[in-house]
This record gives C-alpha cells, sequence and structure tokens, in this order.
C-alpha cells in the first residue's frame, strides 16, 4: 500500500511518498528509511527534538511519530488508557512519553541544561587540572633557583679556544635539564595519584568494617586536610551507596590502581637515577682541568636558567588558560541560571493558561470533572461511557491549544471521531460545541472526521471543508493510473 501527501512548509511544496517503511521526497533523490526521514522532517519543522531511549538510556534524535505524537487523536487508541499514551507502539523505546515530547514542543525539555551542567562539570576538572600543573611547575622552578644560588660564577674563559666544549656540555646538560623536568613533573603527579588512592583505600577497610559491624559511621580522619571523616563523607566522596558488595568492588579496583602506581613511580625514579649516573659520569671526566671544571659550571648554570626560563613561561601558558576557564566557568553558570529561571517562567505561564482553558472548556463541557490532571501529568481517566469520554475530548483540546500557542512548530491538528458510544442530544451539541470553539482555527489547518448525522451539530460547517468518504476511496479501473506515480526504487 502506498501514501502519498502533498505539504507546505514556509511557503515551499513538498511531496512525501511512504510504502511501508521506505519514503521519498521531493527534494531528495534517494529514498529514506524511518530515521533518515525523521531527520528530513526535523530540518523542515526547524526543529530538533531529542528523547532518552528506555534501554541504553542515551539521547537519540526522535522519531517522526514522536514529533507528530501531539497533534493526532486516534479512534481506537486515544479514548481510553493514558492520554496520548497509546497512540503508537513504536514509542514504546523512549522513556516518559508522552511528557518528554510536550516538553520538548514546549521548551521545557531539561536536556539542554544538562548538556550545560557536563559542560560546566568538565571546565571545572580542567580548571583543577590546571591548578595543579601550576602549582608542580612552581615548586620545580623554586627547587632550580635554589641549586642555581650555589652554582658558581664564571670567571675567566677563553671563548674562541673553549666555544665547541661550552656548547657540546650545553646541549648535553640541556638534554639532562629536559628529562629531568619530565620525570619531576610525572614523579610528582604520580606520587599524588598513589596517596589520593591510598587515602581511598584506608577509607574503603574502614567502610567495610564499619559496614560488617553494621555501623552508622566512620571515626578516622583525613590524611590531608585531618577532618573527621564520617560514612557519609566518605560514600559521598566515593559516589557509593552504603553497599558492601559494590564497596568491595571499588577497593579491589584502588589496590590494583595502586600496585600499578607503585610500580610507574618505580619507573620513573629507576630512569631518573640512570640519567643522574650519566651525568656524574660526565662530571668526572671534566673535574682533571680547572678551565674544564670552569666550563662545566658555566655550562649549568646556563642550561638551568633556560629550564628556569622555559619552565616559568609554561606556568604563564597555564595561567592564561586557567583565567580562560574561569571565564568560561562563569559564563556557563549564567547561562544554566538564565535557562533555569526562563523555564520556570514558560512553565508558569503555561500552567496559567492551562487552568484558563480548564475553566473556558468545562463552561461548554458542563459537569466534566477536569481536576483530575495536572499539567504535563498523563494518568488513566476514570469514567465510563459518554461522560468518559468527554473528559477526553476536554484534556486533548487542552493540550491542542497550549500548541498552538506555545508550541515550538506547527503542524495540521487531526482527531477521529469521538463518538464510539450512544451519545444523547446535549451531549452531542456539549461536545461538538466545544470542537467548534476549541479544536477548530482560522490560523491552524485541523482535520475532523465526522459521520454526516452529527453535522446538524456544527453551527458554522458551511464555512468548513469538506472530504465526503462513501465505500472505496479508490477505485479499481483509478488504481492502475494512480500506480504510475509512485516510484520508491532507486
Amino acid at each position: 500500500m502506498y501514501f502519498q501527501i502533498n505539504i507546505t512548509v514556509n511557503s515551499v511544496e513538498y511531496t512525501i511518498t511512504r510504502q511501508k517503511n521506505i519514503f521519498r521526497v521531493s527534494d531528495k533523490v534517494e529514498v529514506m528509511n524511518v530515521k533518515e526521514y525523521s531527520e528530513w522532517l526535523q530540518i523542515k519543522l526547524n526543529f530538533n527534538m531529542k528523547l532518552v531511549n528506555k534501554w541504553t538510556k542515551n539521547v537519540h534524535d526522535a522519531y517522526s511519530t514522536a514529533l507528530i505524537l501531539p497533534f493526532y487523536i486516534d479512534q481506537d487508541d486515544s479514548w481510553d488508557g493514558a492520554i496520548y499514551r497509546q497512540i503508537s507502539a513504536t514509542l514504546g523505546q523512549y522513556t516518559s512519553i508522552p511528557e518528554d515530547v510536550f516538553k520538548s514542543i514546549f521548551s521545557l525539555s531539561t536536556l539542554e541544561m544538562k548538556e550545560l551542567q557536563n559542560c560546566l562539570t568538565n571546565s571545572i576538572k580542567e580548571k583543577n587540572a590546571s591548578e595543579s600543573t601550576i602549582t608542580n611547575f612552581f615548586k620545580i622552578v623554586k627547587e632550580y633557583k635554589e641549586e642555581h644560588l650555589n652554582t658558581p660564577s664564571v670567571t675567566k674563559i677563553d671563548k674562541v679556544a673553549l666555544n665547541y666544549d661550552i656548547d657540546k656540555y650545553l646541549r648535553m646538560l640541556n638534554d639532562y635539564n629536559e628529562q629531568a623536568t619530565r620525570y619531576k613533573v610525572q614523579l610528582l603527579n604520580k606520587q599524588e595519584s598513589l596517596d589520593l588512592q591510598k587515602q581511598e583505600l584506608s577509607e574503603l577497610e574502614q567502610l567495610l568494617k564499619m559496614n560488617k559491624s553494621r555501623y552508622r559511621s566512620i571515626e578516622g580522619e583525613c590524611k590531608y586536610c585531618h577532618s573527621n571523616l564520617t560514612t557519609e563523607k566518605s560514600l559521598t566522596r566515593l559516589n557509593l551507596s552504603n553497599n558492601f558488595f559494590e564497596i568491595s568492588l571499588l577497593k579491589e579496583i584502588v589496590e590494583k590502581n595502586i600496585r600499578n602506581l607503585t610500580i610507574e613511580v618505580s619507573d620513573f625514579r629507576a630512569q631518573q637515577n640512570l640519567i643522574e649516573s650519566k651525568v656524574d659520569e660526565i662530571s668526572s671526566r671534566i673535574q682533571k682541568s680547572k678551565e674544564l671544571l670552569t666550563i662545566d659550571e658555566y655550562v649549568k648554570a646556563t642550561a638551568k636558567n633556560e629550564a628556569v626560563n622555559e619552565m616559568e613561561s609554561l606556568i604563564d601558558k597555564q595561567v592564561v588558560l586557567k583565567s580562560s576557564l574561569e571565564e568560561e566557568i562563569k559564563d556557563l553558570r549564567k547561562k544554566i541560571n538564565d535557562l533555569d529561571k526562563e523555564k520556570k517562567e514558560l512553565k508558569e505561564s503555561i500552567n496559567k493558561t492551562y487552568a484558563t482553558l480548564q475553566y473556558e472548556i468545562k463552561m461548554i463541557l458542563t459537569d466534566t470533572d477536569m481536576d483530575e490532571l495536572k499539567f504535563l501529568e498523563f494518568k488513566k481517566i476514570a469514567g465510563s461511557g459518554m461522560d468518559k469520554n468527554k473528559k477526553y475530548l476536554a484534556y486533548y483540546l487542552v493540550y491542542f491549544n497550549l500548541l498552538r500557542k506555545f508550541g515550538s512548530y506547527e503542524i495540521p491538528f487531526c482527531m477521529d471521531s469521538f463518538i464510539k458510544n450512544e451519545i444523547s442530544e446535549d451531549n452531542a451539541k456539549q461536545m461538538f460545541s466545544a470542537i467548534e470553539e476549541f479544536f477548530f482555527s482560522d490560523h491552524t489547518q485541523s482535520f475532523f472526521s465526522i459521520v454526516s448525522e452529527n453535522l446538524k451539530y456544527l453551527k458554522y460547517q458551511d464555512s468548513y471543508k469538506k472530504v465526503k468518504v462513501d465505500g472505496k476511496i479508490l477505485s479499481e479501473e483509478r488504481y492502475k493510473d494512480i500506480s504510475l506515480r509512485f516510484k520508491l526504487d532507486n
């Protein structure tokens, strides 16, 4: 079976053809699957809806069914159970349906806020890493400068005769200082990580001990700030629940990390000792001559000065990076606060309109209890018969009007017949009056299914465009003719 529809988006006409899960649109040559068609539709609507997958918990672009969901009321599935929830089985892959769909359309989704908060967290981590680097570099520079204070000054040097030797030793000792600097920085970082892991191991051992004894607190002390460590503090810092298995598992990971870090620290020290032994060997050779000793000391002093200058340059770069990150963090926090305020104000405004619409619709659908569901609350509606149908109709009309006023995009509304049971004339008058007042609009295209005998309840039926469906929609004679217009093969 083929379906084809002509639509107009921003004054541009498109033709959409579908056969099962294959789509072709007039502005693209190749055919599309459901996912590709959904992406195309989001682009045309100038709206990007993202929903959370129920099983993976990852965020994905929503399928076209989710985009259409709020605008379509089905005759069979929309008048029982929770409103909007059973329109399409394909939406079962997402969490919080239909709440998240409406939150997205009303610009109340928290996904944008979460993305900003993730950016903020990453920027804070990067800033903290920069601060740690600056601190470590300052330590190294301080050590170099203290060593440089005791370096003998050069008094007499024959620059012509000793120029070659000076360049030679300068290169050698420059290489040494570069390697020594790297090892010192790595040692400082690895040792810091090792100390932190040991602290975590100590806390985990205490947690296990207290967990077994069913104690509620840990009487311990942090090795760094000397503050008392309670069970709550340790669990919060380690991002754990008070679960023996979870704590034991993390303890094994920490013990493995400690073993690995201990090996790495040992390796770095061994490499550093090897370099220092080579330097000692070179130094012993040049001690034979007072002139060479003078050259050696001169080269060392020069090399150390250059190393210090390089480290100070790196510190300056890290200071600039830290300052940039602080500005970025400040900007992100402002964006988060502004967005939070904006969404709260918007939700408050929609809530007020929701309450107003409830009151106005209840003036037409009298004796209808519209206090069962709050805004964005999609639960099963109590009741039976036409009284129940009137409730469903009332809530759908509320959301249709909210979509017209606050929705991020517009597509035509469609409502299949809501009459599935016998209906009294009073009920019919009320329900069709509500349709004319709150469903049909001069500004939005709307489709409404109705049996001809109920047209008498529409006051303004002459102003509506009617499509009469009687028997088969497509005759056998016309089928072959029309089928030639459909082609979904590449």
